[in-house]
């Protein structure tokens, strides 16, 4: 009885972890001036944008999530970096997460990326583009030892830090998490 009891409680849980956020529900931008409102972990969007989907130099992953929006200013900086690291030959960026249509919290995954002004930019650059495949489920690299103190050198690329420090100095950057 007792596992049949911890069984109902976690499946309530997980269903309730999985359900959508008010935010998910808004299909397209709230209009307006673009405006980021609140802070990156409690905030939305006004006038976002989506990002364009087909570019020779990146990629969006995970479409079907609709975590492709985010304020114009965040799409610029996307534009700037994915150029430059085309420039020098760095492979295709891949974007991540952003914000939905109106921002707001996800139901599941970040607490950032609220007020359109995060974005994901994965630390792969792969020389070929990706399929719609693996677009849609990517499969992350650890970069990261176990231990938390060394990098995977199998799996470290010189690409990956010089496309951080394309990121660092853009005079619109304000924070990086790596």
């Amino acid at each position: 009885m007792k596992n049949w009891m911890l069984g109902l409680v976690a499946l309530t849980a997980s269903a309730s972890a999985m359900a959508l956020t008010p935010w998910q529900k808004i299909d397209h931008p709230v209009a307006g001036a673009p405006q980021a409102v609140g802070g990156f972990a409690n905030g939305c969007v006004i006038g976002a944008q989506p990002l364009p989907l087909n570019s020779p130099n990146y990629q969006v992953m995970r479409t079907d999530q609709r975590r492709y929006f985010g304020h114009p200013d965040l799409l610029a900086f996307i534009q700037r970096l994915s150029s430059k690291a085309n420039q020098k030959a760095l492979g295709t960026v891949l974007i991540g997460d952003m914000a939905m249509p109106a921002g707001g919290r996800f139901s599941s995954g970040h607490a950032s990326h609220q007020s359109g002004l995060d974005v994901d930019i994965w630390l792969q650059l792969p020389r070929q583009r990706w399929s719609a495949q693996q677009l849609l489920k990517p499969q992350p690299i650890d970069l990261v030892s176990g231990d938390g103190k060394q990098v995977v050198a199998s799996q470290w690329q010189p690409q990956i830090e010089s496309l951080i420090k394309l990121a660092a100095q853009d005079a619109e950057v304000t924070r990086i998490f790596v």
